[in-house]
């Protein structure tokens, strides 16, 4: 194998070993097994290659390796890999293969920070371009018979793209991820019959994963929520995930779906389901509230009906979905409440895993806290909480503090690792706490405010989010 080929594969195994450290217990999107049998592929056709007769070393060697490794370059195909894992035909299954791998590279290049990944910032264009440039290459193949897969690579494709600074392109390519899921149906757990366990667990994933993040950019960055339980005629029953908890079943409710044989899983699917939870439990609420909101205004449109004061039943409906949001982590392991970040280095597992389980939890606590903030603030706008500005404020002060407590006892590298998901959180945080120093001038309460977000805003600038710097203005929820 010439030494420009095995600094590709060097490159690749490295991207792959921070990606299944780091970012698998956010996005356990990709089997590891099936994965690294691809990356078997592509290692034998770069010491197969032309390239082992000019040998280079460095970055420009892995963009020259890159681009003749492209499938549609590539020596006939071998012989004994005749079709895919889902009966693709070879050079199919060989270009999506590729597409994958780049993409997994792509997504551990962008996302995480330089002193995890100090050559990440000169690789990243490279592998995100091949990947785009090889999922061009069989796009309307891939459109007509998608799979899991089809999902996960625009899923990691728009996350790098969104590290790079660009949101509306980041959002279309997520779109394309989104419409995916539509048309597989993955919406529907009957969707999922016939095919093998780790492709159904797969599509599982990949379908929470998007619905997840519909509910993230439509909460963050006021886009439109087009993926919820009245989306679909049947709604969504597709079930949660399933993992290994020392070769049983999660405890996530899913007992009677198969196993996939994912070693990476054990108990992080907890964690990646309780994010699900958490997520569908507000948006579940804020739904609702805007439910009440349009039909209030049709309300007040009617000469003969013109109150906006909410009904008994329905101030019993919002209380109900509170509560299911408030006391959808109740139930955590004790692996994911926040005192994990103290202990959880000397729970006697092997470090890697607490790694995992300190990122989990920093990434739950804090969005937890950030939807509480929402929820508050929708509740104010259709005076569902009785209480006078100034009290309202504190509530608010109140979340926030809490928020910045899991933020200042988790490792920064925690916070870095959630990118920018993260970082659009503490921007909505900081855009409250701007309000109150508004509203209140001189007062003690504005104080408090002035000091949160002189703690807010060192944090946003270390973590040097590459998208904009400006706070985003909470003043409105898309829905």
């Amino acid at each position: 194998m010439s030494s420009r080929s095995k600094t590709l594969e060097q490159m690749v195994e490295q991207c792959f070993g921070l990606f299944f450290e780091y970012l698998y217990p956010l996005t356990p999107l990709v089997h590891e097994p099936s994965l690294r049998d691809g990356l078997s592929i592509f290692t034998r056709k770069a010491s197969n290659s032309a390239l082992q007769n000019a040998p280079r070393n460095g970055n420009d060697g892995v963009a020259d390796t890159l681009s003749a490794l492209n499938p549609p370059a590539w020596p006939g195909d071998s012989p004994d890999v005749a079709s895919g894992p889902g009966g693709e035909a070879s050079g199919s299954w060989h270009d999506a293969t590729f597409t994958l791998i780049t993409a997994v590279c792509a997504e551990a290049a962008f996302l995480l920070p330089r002193d995890l990944f100090p050559e990440g910032g000169s690789v990243a264009d490279l592998f995100l371009q091949a990947s785009r440039d090889c999922l061009t290459s069989y796009l309307e193949a891939d459109l007509e018979n998608p799979n899991a897969n089809s999902i996960t690579i625009r899923y990691f494709h728009s996350n790098c793209v969104h590290a790079a600074g660009k949101p509306e392109y980041s959002w279309h390519i997520f779109g394309e991820a989104t419409r995916l899921a539509q048309v597989m149906r993955l919406h529907d757990e009957t969707s999922l019959e016939g095919l093998s366990p780790v492709e159904s667990e797969l599509r599982r994933r990949a379908f929470w994963i998007v619905y997840m993040g519909d509910k993230s950019a439509a909460i963050l960055n006021n886009r439109p929520m087009t993926m919820h339980k009245y989306s679909f005629e049947t709604g969504v029953t597709t079930a949660y995930p399933t993992g290994t908890d020392n070769g049983s079943a999660s405890a996530a409710n899913m007992s009677n779906v198969a196993t996939p044989p994912d070693t990476y899983c054990r108990n992080f699917i907890t964690g990646f389901n309780a994010n699900l939870k958490l997520w569908q439990a507000a948006s579940d609420l804020l739904i609702q509230v805007r439910l009440f909101q349009d039909q209030k205004s049709n309300e007040l449109s009617a000469a003969n009906s013109p109150s906006q004061v909410l009904t008994e039943p329905e101030r019993q409906r919002l209380d109900s979905l509170f509560v299911q949001f408030i006391t959808c982590m109740d139930d955590l392991p004790p692996y994911l409440q926040s005192y994990t970040f103290a202990c959880v280095g000397n729970a006697g597992g092997p470090i890697s895993e607490a790694k995992q389980f300190i990122i989990q939890c920093a990434n739950l606590q804090v969005s937890f806290h950030c939807l509480r903030m929402v929820i508050t603030q929708k509740f104010e706008d259709i005076a569902f909480l009785a209480a006078g500005a100034e009290q309202a404020d504190l509530r608010r002060t109140e979340i926030v503090r809490d928020m910045l407590r899991v933020m200042q006892e988790a490792p920064f590298w925690a916070l870095q690792v959630n990118g920018e998901p993260y970082v659009e959180k503490i921007r909505l945080i900081g855009a409250t706490l701007l309000s109150i120093i508004h509203r209140h001038q001189a007062s003690p309460l504005a104080a408090r405010a002035r000091s949160d977000f002189s703690v807010l805003l060192d944090i946003l600038t270390r973590l040097d989010s590459k998208a904009s710097d400006a706070l985003k203005s909470t003043s409105t929820w898309a829905m």
